[in-house]
């Protein structure tokens, strides 16, 4: 990708996702295997590896149609892959809006 302006809103839905969505308790409470054991397990670190992961799983599986597309395509086009990479983070974003709306004081 030539044009790296699309990757900051894809980041900042990823990072929204990795800490708001449900899926979040999921990776907590299956903490023992995939946690390190030399890593300290407390709460606080648990809770940080389990957002990171699944914002870094947000950012990846949602680049998958648009790497497709740029792939597929006779004339890529940066802008397009660049929408296509935003609307499949904010579509696996989606479980995360309630929790958004309740921290935001909008519930």
């Amino acid at each position: 990708m030539g044009d790296r302006s699309g990757l900051v809103p894809v980041m900042a839905v990823s990072i929204v996702n990795g800490i708001f969505s449900p899926w979040v308790l999921v990776l907590f409470v299956l903490y023992p295997v995939w946690y390190p054991s030399w890593a300290p397990a407390t709460t606080q670190f648990v809770y940080m590896a389990s957002a990171l992961i699944l914002s870094t799983l947000t950012m990846m599986v949602s680049g998958v149609p648009a790497a497709l597309y740029k792939r597929l395509s006779s004339t890529p086009n940066n802008m397009i892959a660049s929408t296509i990479w935003l609307a499949g983070a904010a579509l696996l974003a989606m479980p995360a809006v309630p929790n958004v709306l309740k921290a935001l004081g909008l519930d």
